[in-house]
C-alpha cells in the first residue's frame, strides 16, 4: 500500500479508515516532519510531533476513526511515471433526463430498516439510468459525512450522475446515520455471529434491487459506484448477484484493491517504520509491535470464530506514540466490539474475517461490464501503487481483462476526492478546503455518456 505514495490522502478510513479506516495515515505525517527538522532541533521536533498526535487521536476518536490525516510524501515518490489521461472526448449535444431533487427512502435489509436518499427522474414515462453508491469505511453517513467532519463526497457523485440524468440512491449502511444499529442497537453483540456478507455486501444487493422497482427506472441499465470499502462491496455484488439485478457498469473510486488485512498491516509497518526513523519509538518496539500484530492477523485467518480472548498487548508500560500505535493495532487486528465492527474496524470477529476473505484482483477477471477505476496520486489510503501484485489500485486495474476496465489517475487528489493542487495537505480538515477533483468529474462524465440517454418508452 505504500508503493505508491505521493503527497497525502486520508480516509475514512481505510479505517479506523479504508474507509478506509487507516487510522494511523495522520501519524507518518507528524512523524515525518518531526524527521525532517531534526537536524536542525530533534528535541524540539519530537515533541511537537507528540504533540501534535495527540491532537490528531482526539479528533480520530471523534469520528470513530473515520478521518484521518496522511503521511507526507514527495509527490512521485515510488509511483511509476503517469501519462496524462487522454482529453475527455465531448459529450452528446442531447440533453440529458431532468434528474428531481433528494427524497428520503427507506428498504429493508435482513430485518434492518435501512435509510437513504434517492433521486429519480422528473418525467418516469421515459426510463433512465440508475446507480446506486456504497460508502467507504467508518461513521459515515449517506452524503459521505461524519459527526464532526463532513466531505459530502457521495452526495456530489450523486450530483455528478443526476448532471447525466442518471437517477441515483445513496444509503446509511448499518451503524450509520438514521439507519444506526437497528434491531441491533439495545444489544449489538446479537451481530457477532453475523457475517460480512448479510450486514455489509446484502444491504447493498437490496439497495440495488430497491432501486431496479422504482418508476422511471431501466433495470437494464444499472451502475454501482463504490468509494474505497465500497468498491470491494461492488465488485463482489457484480461477480455473485445471489438474487440481485445485474450492474450494466461498476465505478470503483478509490476502491479497496487487496484483502483488508494486507491493507491495514502494511499501513501500520510503514507509520511504525517512519516513528522509529524519526526517533519517536524504538527499533525493538517496532519490531515486537510488527510481530504481535502478525500473529493476530494469522489467528484472524486461520481460527474459527468466536476467537479465544486475545493475548495481552506486549508493551504495556510504552508511551507516547509507541503506546498509541498499540492502542490501534489492539483495536483493530485484536478488536471484536460489535458496534465497532460495523462501521470501522474490529476485525477479529466473523464480520472482520469475511471482509478480510474478500481480494478484489481475484473477483476482478470474472467482471465483464465496464468498469471505471480511479487512484488520486495524493491518496495514501488506496494508492496507485508500482503495478506489483497487493501493491495498490494500479494491480488491481491490471487484474481486469482487456478492454474492460477504464483506468484514470487523478492528478494531486486524495482519498475524500478533493484535488489539492502542489499543497501538501496532510489534514483532513485542511483538505476539505479545496474543492473536488474536476478531473474525476470530467472522465466520469466520459464514462457515463452511454447511459446518458433515456430508454425510449
Amino acid at each position: 500500500m505504500m508503493d505508491c505514495l505521493p503527497a497525502t490522502g486520508a480516509e475514512p478510513p481505510l479505517s479506523w479508515a479504508i474507509g478506509i479506516a487507516l487510522i494511523v495515515a495522520g501519524a507518518a505525517a507528524l512523524i515525518w516532519t518531526a524527521h525532517r527538522r531534526k537536524n536542525d532541533d530533534r528535541r524540539q521536533a519530537t515533541i511537537g510531533a507528540r504533540t501534535a498526535l495527540t491532537t490528531l487521536l482526539v479528533l480520530a476518536i471523534g469520528v470513530n476513526g473515520v478521518f484521518v490525516a496522511a503521511p507526507h510524501a514527495a509527490a512521485d515518490d515510488g509511483c511509476p511515471a503517469a501519462s496524462p489521461s487522454p482529453t475527455p472526448s465531448p459529450t452528446s449535444t442531447v440533453s440529458a433526463p431532468v434528474i428531481g431533487a433528494d427524497q428520503d427512502v427507506v428498504f429493508d435489509s435482513g430485518g434492518v430498516p435501512t435509510f437513504g436518499s434517492y433521486r429519480g427522474p422528473s418525467d418516469p414515462s421515459q426510463p433512465v439510468a440508475a446507480a446506486v453508491i456504497i460508502g467507504g469505511t467508518g461513521a459515515i453517513d449517506r452524503n459521505g459525512n461524519a459527526a464532526t467532519l463532513a466531505t459530502d463526497a457521495y452526495s456530489w457523485i450523486a450530483d455528478l450522475l443526476s448532471a447525466q440524468g442518471i437517477a441515483s440512491l445513496r444509503y446509511d449502511k448499518l451503524g450509520t446515520g438514521q439507519t444506526g444499529l437497528g434491531p441491533y442497537a439495545a444489544d449489538p453483540s446479537q451481530m457477532l455471529p453475523l457475517s460480512y456478507e448479510r450486514l455489509r455486501i446484502q444491504p447493498a444487493r437490496d439497495a440495488l434491487s430497491f432501486l431496479a422497482v422504482q418508476p422511471g427506472v431501466d433495470p437494464s441499465r444499472l451502475i454501482i459506484v463504490g468509494h474505497s470499502e465500497g468498491g470491494a462491496v461492488a465488485i463482489t455484488i457484480a461477480g455473485d448477484l445471489r438474487g440481485a439485478p445485474a450492474p450494466a457498469a461498476l465505478a470503483l473510486v478509490e476502491p479497496a484493491y487487496t484483502r483488508i488485512l494486507e491493507i491495514l498491516s502494511q499501513q501500520f509497518t510503514s507509520q511504525m517504520d517512519a516513528a522509529a526513523a524519526a526517533g519517536a519509538m524504538t527499533t525493538g518496539d517496532a519490531q515486537t509491535l510488527t510481530e504481535w500484530m502478525t500473529r493476530g492477523v494469522q489467528e484472524i485467518r486461520t481460527g474459527t470464530p468466536p476467537y479465544p480472548e486475545p493475548e495481552p498487548a506486549p508493551l504495556p508500560d510504552a508511551t507516547d506514540f509507541t503506546a498509541t500505535i498499540q492502542s490501534i493495532i489492539a483495536s483493530n487486528i485484536y478488536g471484536s466490539d460489535p458496534a465497532a465492527m460495523v462501521v470501522t474496524h474490529a476485525d477479529r470477529t466473523l464480520y472482520g474475517q469475511g471482509y478480510d476473505a474478500i481480494d478484489p484482483a481475484e473477483i476482478a477477471p470474472r467482471i465483464g461490464v465496464p468498469t471505471f477505476i480511479t487512484c488520486g496520486t495524493k491518496d495514501f489510503n488506496t494508492p496507485c501503487g508500482d503495478g506489483s501484485q497487493g501493491s495498490g489500485v494500479i494491480a488491481l486495474k491490471d487484474a481486469f481483462s482487456p478492454g474492460i476496465a477504464r483506468f484514470v489517475q487523478l492528478p494531486d487528489t486524495v482519498h475524500i476526492l478533493r484535488d489539492v493542487g502542489d499543497a501538501d495537505v496532510p489534514d483532513m480538515a485542511d483538505q476539505l478546503t479545496y474543492p473536488f477533483s474536476a478531473h474525476l468529474s470530467d472522465e466520469f462524465t466520459v464514462f457515463l455518456e452511454p447511459f446518458r440517454t433515456p430508454r425510449a418508452p
